[in-house]
């Protein structure tokens, strides 16, 4: 198992990558102040947000040519048991989670577009014949 990440480490990274605790926190889905908590407390970090942290870790490893395209944030929330599956799966893969995540995305959205659009899409009605 993993090192748990201290707060003195996220600092250090945050400060690296040129990300403040604004973004950590949206990053992460929760509250500035619950990231000021984290950070200056002697506390431990709560195990989603270390699993959230080293995620975004991972993918800043990754470079600014795997973020160059892109262009919104999105934000989405997962169970711990769900979370770890992907974190395992990505690893396994050579990925980041983002990364994994964003490309199982963009294979249903591209790869089934017409299911998406009826999934999404009202159910026509068959005109009756008379």
């Amino acid at each position: 198992m993993e090192a748990d990440l201290n707060s003195q480490e996220i600092i250090r990274w945050l400060k690296a990558a040129a990300h403040d605790r604004f973004w950590l926190a949206e990053s992460c889905g929760v509250q500035k102040r619950t990231v000021d908590n984290w950070l200056s407390s002697s506390r431990a970090i709560p195990r989603k947000a270390q699993l959230i942290i080293k995620a975004l870790m991972a993918s800043e490893l990754a470079g600014p040519v795997a973020q160059a395209g892109v262009s919104q944030n999105l934000v989405l929330h997962f169970s711990d048991k769900d979370f770890a599956s992907i974190c395992d799966i990505a690893r396994v893969l050579g990925m980041s989670p983002v990364q994994w995540v964003e490309a199982e995305v963009l294979k249903v959205i591209h790869t089934e577009p017409y299911k998406v659009l009826r999934a999404l899409s009202p159910a026509k009605q068959k005109p009756k014949s008379d």
